[in-house]
């Protein structure tokens, strides 16, 4: 081994030791240092090998953290700005599931949504008699579910159910 092998593993390593990370970003933070390519492609595979870089590992653990408040869309699109393929993150899910079985995204919208309504303060019998207001609030949670990244049909379901409850208990 070169000297300037080891300081790059060395500070891999370091770096790995303070968070994980997925291949590109610390592909970003070795050339940032200077490394030169074939000496980082070289650390990368060395990590790989040695299972200290996985990226299909990584994407389970952050789709574990994430899902209580964010939806598949926006964990997905995450997942692939930070440069994991969409092959890994399809391995990832099928990880996830054969582990706990299929997971319901309505549930977790429901819980999202359960926190944020929480915080707002609707006055649910005005919605029964005020078409605008009822709109404007549905907009309003169906917006901030989409931020967090539920898809239409999950969005349209939960917040429809949540609004039902509220005209039914009566």
């Amino acid at each position: 081994m070169n000297e300037a092998y080891e300081k790059g593993l060395n500070y891999a390593l370091y770096l790995l030791s303070l968070q994980m990370r997925t291949v590109e970003e610390l592909r970003t933070k070795l050339k940032n240092k200077t490394y030169e390519d074939d000496l980082v492609e070289a650390i990368i595979n060395f990590l790989k090998t040695s299972k200290y870089l996985d990226d299909v590992n990584y994407a389970v653990i952050y789709m574990r953290t994430k899902r209580e408040r964010f939806g598949d869309y926006r964990i997905d699109n995450t997942l692939v700005q930070k440069g994991i393929s969409r092959d890994d993150i399809e391995k990832a899910k099928n990880l996830l599931e054969d582990e706990e079985g299929e997971q319901d995204p309505e549930a977790f919208a429901r819980g999202v949504l359960d926190k944020k309504i929480a915080t707002l303060s609707i006055d649910w019998g005005r919605l029964k008699t005020d078409y605008k207001y009822k709109y404007s609030t549905y907009q309003k949670l169906a917006h901030f579910l989409a931020g967090r990244g539920f898809s239409g049909r999950v969005i349209k379901t939960v917040i429809s159910e949540r609004l039902a409850e509220h005209f039914f208990d009566e």
